[in-house]
Order: structure tokens, then sequence, then C-alpha cells
């Protein structure tokens, strides 16, 4: 088993803990009313599915007390410092409240150190390093709403930011901490369905485009990119995208050098990697028939197969992963399929105890635990909170968030890999609906 000690988020609005709200795109979006988020920033009735797992597996909790304080102690982990660090409970606490870091605090603590080291307390800062540290989790969330992936297209007039931004943030962050950081790193990268959706950008026209490959696996689009480049048109098909991954995935397992970024053998041995799929269009209420916006019904049936090609692809780059340099490691990049996890939570829903109806508007997140003056149970009925969708009609409840994380956080430790207190002992255990299939073969 690989134990994570740092775990970096990237993706779209799913993921995001209140990136996009603070830009000003994402302010105009509010005001213009083509982007909803709760209170927090989040596009969630409360919580979201990487909320989730930072509770599961450290026992700290994001979003608590109240509007405020949520949001100041998420600010801690939207970029990669000193203060992006989860300390871990035993699973015998409840979920702590822990309030975010004080800057002054954090500056006399480094004063303090540096007038100690000047009395000559070396050889007492050295026995304290030698005691064993209670396990942290560094975690750092650069997802965003409205990301996309591929750069070879800018729609909406700019009002959608790219993962290539998100991973060139991590790096720099990640230089500047220098030797800080370090040890088994997973990257989770969730993005996409904002270039097929949002985008709507169209697959190849194999009528207009007649030397595309007739097949899915990434290996015959990668040697056609370069046999056709003039075909490479941009802002269609599904294969720039997972090639842009491909890339950032390879980005990240470089250092700087002279001319350059170069392939880093210690990164590439504590870089992992677990790409995510994308969900059917099908599973948001405002694509479903009878239940849905008109304008998006007469969409989805164009949306949906680039979709599952788009799955299709990046399952074929995870499989067999072109050689290189900068390429990760043999067993060290996964992919987790939510789409058919999603379609078989959408096919069982009684099962999971949700209701294919979308919430109404200004359902609040509920604080657990709350300050004084947010009220100790939840005011809003169960009903309303496991419903699929929120008021958007697009983007899931904190109740269906829940059950993405659970089946993330099982395939995770299927992979071999452990995170703060989750294990395969203590995992069964402890999670929701314990006694309901973590799989779809189960």
């Amino acid at each position: 088993m690989v134990d994570i000690k740092n775990l970096v988020i990237l993706g779209d609005s799913m993921s995001d803990i209140g990136n996009k709200w603070l830009w000003p795109t994402g302010e105009l979006g509010r005001l213009s009313r083509a982007m909803r988020v709760n209170e927090t920033g989040r596009f969630s009735d409360g919580k979201n599915w990487t909320d989730f797992v930072v509770e599961w597996s450290t026992g700290e909790t994001l979003m608590w007390g109240n509007r405020d304080l949520a949001i100041s102690k998420s600010t801690n982990y939207r970029t990669l410092s000193g203060y992006s660090v989860l300390g871990v409970e035993s699973w015998d606490r409840p979920v702590q409240p822990k309030p975010p870091l004080d800057l002054d605090e954090y500056l006399q603590m480094l004063e303090n150190e540096r007038k100690a080291k000047g009395k000559g307390k070396e050889k007492e800062d050295e026995e304290e390093e030698k005691k064993e540290k209670p396990p942290e989790i560094k975690y750092v969330n650069y997802a965003m709403g409205g990301s996309i992936v591929t750069t070879d297209w800018a729609p909406k007039f700019g009002a959608l930011t790219y993962l290539r931004g998100q991973v060139e943030d991590h790096i720099t962050q990640r230089e500047m901490l220098g030797k800080s950081f370090g040890g088994p790193t997973m990257h989770v990268i969730w993005i996409g369905l904002n270039d097929f959706v949002t985008a709507l950008r169209p697959d190849y026209d194999p009528a207009k485009t007649k030397s595309v490959p007739g097949t899915h696996e990434y290996e015959s689009w990668l040697s056609w990119s370069t046999t056709y480049p003039n075909d490479l048109v941009k802002g269609v098909g599904v294969f720039p995208a997972v090639a842009e991954i491909q890339s950032l995935v390879e980005l990240i397992n470089t250092e700087p050098g002279d001319k350059g970024r170069k392939p880093s053998v210690a990164r590439r041995n504590d870089n992992h990697f677990i790409l995510i799929d994308l969900p059917s269009v099908y599973n948001a209420i405002r694509f479903m028939e009878g239940l849905g916006d008109p304008t998006f019904i007469s969409q989805a049936q164009s949306i949906e197969p680039v979709i599952r090609r788009y799955n299709d692809m990046l399952e074929s780059l995870v499989d067999k992963w072109p050689d290189g340099p900068a390429a990760p490691k043999q067993g060290q990049v996964h992919l987790v399929r939510m789409s058919a996890w999603m379609d078989y939570v959408s096919a069982n829903l009684g099962v999971w105890k949700l209701s294919k109806k979308a919430q109404e508007k200004g359902v609040r997140p509920f604080y657990n635990p709350g300050l004084h003056p947010e009220p100790a149970q939840d005011p809003v009925p169960a009903d309303m909170r496991r419903r699929i969708t929120t008021s958007d009609l697009a983007h899931p409840t904190e109740a269906v968030y829940a059950i993405i994380a659970r089946y993330f956080v099982s395939r995770l430790l299927q992979e071999g890999y452990t995170l703060g207190r989750l294990d395969e002992d203590t995992w069964p255990d402890h999670a929701p609906f314990k006694n309901l299939p973590f799989d779809m073969k189960t």
C-alpha cells in the first residue's frame, strides 16, 4: 500500500471549493444568473465530493460554523502553502471544526523559532525533529467552475478558464515550498463536461475529415495527429482534450532546467494520478425529457456520444500510456469510471434514498457543527436534501456528492493507496451506506 501524503485536486465546478466564485467572471456569472453557487462558493446545496474526502480521511471539516468561517477555512486550501495542512484524527473522535490559521500567530511562531536558534537551541530543535509527528496530509484544491481542458478554442469570450492554468499554478507553488513538499502525492483530475456541454465542442465528422481513425485507441489518434496535422481542426474532437491531459500529467512530472522544464526521476517516483471520466448528461435533470430545460434536452442527443468517445479514449490513454521520459510510472496512473457508477446509482435511486427531482431555490448549507445563530438541526426537509440536483438542474446535491466521494474512496483503496485514516480495514465500517455495494460488479 502507498500512503498518500499530499492530495492535489484539479478540475471544474464539481470539485470547486470557492475558486471560481472569487474571480471577476464568477461574480459576473452570479449577477447574470448564469452561475449558481451556495453561500460558500460551492456548486452544491452544501458540501461537494472533495469536502467528504477531506472529512473521511482526516476528521477535519472545511464546512463548519457558519458561512464566513467555512469560507475562511477553505481559503487555506485554495493555494498550496504552509497553511495547506490537514491534521489526521483517529476515528473515535467526531469531525473537528478546527479554526483557520491566523497569519499573525504564524509569523510570531517563526519569530520565536528564530530567537530560540539564536540562543543555542539547535540541539533541542534536532531532538524535536526526531520525535514522531502526528499524521498530516497536505491538501490543495485548484478546481474552478467553468474550466475546460482544451486550449485550442476560447469560447464564451474568455469566461472559461483552462486546466493548464491550474497545473501551472500548482507547479509554481510546489517549487516555492521546495523540500517541504515531498512524498507520495495523488493528483486527481476530473474535468471535461464544460468542453462538451458548455462550450459545445463537437466531434470530428468522418464525412468531412476522412483520415480520422475508426477506433477509440489513443495511440492511433496520437499517430494520426502527427501524420495529418492539417486535419487537426481547432475546436473539434475529443482527441485534443485527452492529449492535453496527457501533456499536463507529464508536465507535473518535470522540474525546471536550464532550457525550460526537464523530466524528474524523483517526481515520477512520488507522483500518482487518478483520472475520472465523465458521467452521462442524462443524469442531470436539465437533460431529462419531461423534467428538464427544453433548450438542453434538444442538445443531449448530440452531446452524449461525444462524451462516450472521450471516456473511451481516456480509458485507452490510461491503459497504455505512451512511453516517454516524463510519462507516469507503470501502476501510478488510474482511471475511475464515474460514468458507470453514476449510471448504476441513477438506475437505483430508491436504494440510495434519492429522488429524481431538483431542489427548490434558496436551500442553504447546514453547518454541522454550527455556531449560533445557525440551527442545531437541519431546517431543510430530508426529501429536499436527497433530491438529485440543486435548483440549477445541473449540479449534484450534497447527498449525491457523498455517493460520488464514496465510490472515489473505494477505488482509491482498491488501487493500493491509503489516505490519512482511510484504509481497507477502516473504510467498510465508516463508509456511508456501508451495507450497499462499493462497486458495480458487487
